[in-house]
This record gives structure tokens, C-alpha cells and sequence, in this order.
């Protein structure tokens, strides 16, 4: 099933290790989950927009037993995957409710 909650982690990289963004939405399925993060950004008549931007990894046991995370995937995560990034479409076209094909 689905795991919603705005708690989620975000992935770290090195670049952005230091971030606490918490997620706007998450979606789990299996040991693949989709994270969605909303920047805000200003247009040049200075309206204030929500961007939204979507990270996608695949969680597994490392030889130690101990759970680690990648962005690379599996032949077999690719379905779950697919889901994951089609509820996430899902998401991000209802926050930006009607106006969502100018915000592409």
C-alpha cells in the first residue's frame, strides 16, 4: 500500500545532506518510495509559484543487515516505480488545480 505521510525522510546526497526539507507527499510501494518536494520560485511579474520536484529511490538490507537506500533500480522495481511516480503526477496536478498545464 501507499505510505502518504509528510514525515518522510529525504534522500541525501552529499550536495544536500544537510537539508530537513520534510516532503509535501510521499508514495510507497514495496522497497521503492517517491518523495515530493515543493520549492517556491518568483516569475519575472513577480508572482510567487510552488515547483515541484520528485526524488525516487529504492531502499534495501545491506551484507550487515542494516537498511540502505540508492537511486538505482531493478528490473522488477520498475513497476512499482512507475506507480510510485504516477501517484506523485497524481499529487502535484491537484495541488496546482486547474492551472496545472501552465505550471509544466
Amino acid at each position: 500500500m501507499a505510505n502518504t505521510s509528510p514525515q518522510a525522510q529525504r534522500p541525501a546526497t552529499t550536495k544536500d545532506a544537510s537539508s530537513a526539507a520534510a516532503p509535501a507527499g510521499s508514495f510507497r510501494f514495496g522497497n521503492v518510495s517517491a518523495a515530493i518536494f515543493t520549492n517556491q520560485v518568483k516569475t519575472q511579474d513577480g508572482k510567487t509559484l510552488d515547483v515541484y520536484n520528485v526524488s525516487l529511490r529504492r531502499s534495501y538490507h545491506n551484507a550487515a543487515g542494516e537498511w540502505e537506500h540508492t537511486h538505482s533500480l531493478r528490473a522488477g522495481d520498475l513497476l512499482q516505480a512507475a506507480y510510485a511516480l504516477l501517484k506523485c503526477y497524481d499529487f502535484i496536478a491537484q495541488a496546482n488545480g486547474p492551472d496545472e498545464e501552465e505550471r509544466q
